[in-house]
């Protein structure tokens, strides 16, 4: 909001108009509460400048009475509105379950760095595949580069072995986590767990 307020004026000053912004959001009407928070908080509607002009009023819109009936209004819809986008959130999710010894990928979260000249939209979002050493709750334990990480399952997806992995080609370098360097490090955990 602000960004959009202040785009042809001086950016050093966007502080002088806080009580623009402050009023703007204070009077939006919430989608899932269908009120304003000054509706919810304040039990009443605030009054516009122009409405003083055109209007007068006391600002008791909202008797003492009305006030629980409002906030059970709001509650209602609060809930209606989590069930809707409970189902479109929970749309697409499957449930996967990871075992000690898969193969993952694990997601990457790229920066954009224009000095680099390096795109985030342009890197791949998964790196690896990396075996599973360990799986507790929801984390993942995986070996990468050496060093041993914990990874939500959110943030790694099973990986499915093609043809031409099993033959060696296009297995990567060592710096990326391949199949052959992640073996021989989980190999080594191995040895060290039994020691």
């Amino acid at each position: 909001m602000i960004a959009n307020y202040v785009i042809d004026m001086q950016h050093d000053t966007w502080d002088q108009f806080l009580h623009e912004f402050a009023y703007a959001i204070r009077t939006t009407v919430n989608e899932t509460t269908g009120k304003t928070p000054a509706e919810l908080f304040l039990d009443r509607k605030l009054i516009t400048p122009f409405q003083k002009l055109v209007m007068a009023s006391d600002g008791t819109e909202f008797a003492v009475e009305d006030i629980e009936r409002l906030f059970e209004e709001a509650r209602r819809k609060t809930e209606t509105k989590q069930e809707k986008w409970k189902k479109y959130y929970n749309r697409h999710r499957r449930d996967v379950q990871i075992k000690v010894n898969d193969w993952v990928l694990a997601a990457t979260h790229p920066l954009s760095s224009a000095t680099r000249k390096v795109v985030a939209k342009f890197k791949p979002k998964f790196e690896g595949p990396y075996r599973v050493l360990d799986v507790k709750n929801n984390n993942v334990g995986i070996w990468k580069a050496g060093k041993r990480l914990t990874i939500n399952v959110d943030q790694v997806r099973i990986y499915r072995h093609r043809k031409w992995d099993e033959t060696g080609i296009g297995t990567g370098s060592s710096d990326n986590g391949s199949l052959r360097d992640e073996s021989i490090g989980f190999d080594r955990v191995q040895r060290r767990s039994s020691d």
